[in-house]
């Protein structure tokens, strides 16, 4: 799923119309930071005010916890979102253009709320203070927490998995666990937010009370039993197969589906280019739209694919795939 991440939501680091407001925090090479993707960053790190969307975000999280932030929020060149110790003070550092891109890609509101709350649950639960960065239980608790947080501030449990649904790594990697495991995490702590009310709800649906009279008893005539009918033939029903299946053998033989597409970093992950130039990824019973193919716009190539947020992989001789930096990423392979 690093391509999938790749091609929708790693931006670009800063752009031209913030340079003016920005100053340099850190270099990244002296702090270890627990960052959403794991990802590491290098060189230095700049920061500037936060939006006021992105603070009001943080005043709410805070005000359902009951809790003083121990952090400072500030924009930066980071590739979406961290929580850092610079200088031995707590920061929370975001990219807006991520920021403000996520919701539309995972279809919900939510997105950069559950974002937040995530990074605000590595502060508050002391994951940045030994500066090793990212490890998986520390992500686990972290995201047991933005569960927790969206409950609290009135979201889903489909809202609050929203995110995470989309963007994360079916298996996992030696900072972040897999897809499974965080999305119990989040479910974990958005249940435990309402754990009292449901616990009286359930017990109250096991009391059952017996005050009332039993009935008299009642002698009823017993009637000869009627010889049972022959039981009818049994007639072999074709199994339905399920959504999973119909969309696994659409994606391998719809007559739709123009090229298979091939990336080194998810060589397991299955990914088509349509008829209509629509690159997809098929997850078990979902269909995520990952890039357009549109012409390019690089000298040498001729067509591109691309999210529409900055980031381009380029077509090559042969249905090579490469990105910016001209390195091979994968390969598209037509379908005969």
């Amino acid at each position: 799923m690093k391509i999938l991440k790749a091609l929708l939501l790693i931006v670009a680091l800063c752009n031209a119309a913030g340079v003016h407001a920005q100053k340099v925090f850190a270099s990244a090479k002296y702090t270890q930071m627990c960052s959403y993707y794991g990802e590491k960053v290098t060189g230095d790190i700049h920061a500037f005010k936060p939006d006021a969307k992105a603070e009001t975000v943080i005043k709410n999280i805070m005000s359902v916890i009951g809790l003083k932030a121990n952090f400072e929020l500030r924009a930066a060149n980071v590739p979406n979102a961290a929580a850092v110790v610079l200088k031995g003070k707590r920061y929370i550092l975001y990219n807006p253009k991520f920021m403000s891109s996520i919701n539309t890609v995972s279809g919900s509101d939510w997105a950069a709320v559950s974002i937040l709350a995530h990074e605000i649950g590595h502060h508050l639960n002391g994951h940045t203070l030994d500066n090793v960065g990212s490890r998986p239980q520390t992500e686990l608790d972290a995201d047991e927490f933005s569960g927790f947080v969206l409950n609290k501030l009135g979201a889903s449990l489909t809202d609050a998995q929203a995110v995470m649904e989309t963007i994360a790594s079916i298996k996992g990697s030696h900072t972040h666990p897999p897809k499974r495991d965080r999305l119990v995490a989040i479910a974990t702590g958005w249940t435990r937010a309402s754990g009292s009310a449901q616990a009286n709800t359930a017990a109250v649906a096991q009391v059952k009370t017996t005050t009332s009279k039993p009935k008299p008893e009642t002698r009823t005539e017993v009637k000869p039993v009627a010889k049972a009918p022959a039981k009818p033939k049994q007639v072999a029903v074709k199994k339905e197969p399920t959504r999973a299946e119909k969309i696994q053998q659409s994606a391998k033989y719809n007559n739709n589906i123009a090229s298979d597409a091939y990336f080194s970093s998810d060589p397991k992950g299955e990914y088509y280019l349509t008829k209509k130039g629509n690159l997809v990824q098929v997850d078990k019973d979902k269909v995520y739209m990952v890039a357009k193919l549109v012409r390019s716009n690089k000298a040498g190539y001729k067509m591109m694919l691309t999210d529409n947020a900055d980031t381009n992989l380029y077509i090559g001789h042969g249905g090579v795939l490469m990105n910016d930096s001209g390195n091979k990423v994968g390969i598209l392979r037509a379908r005969r």
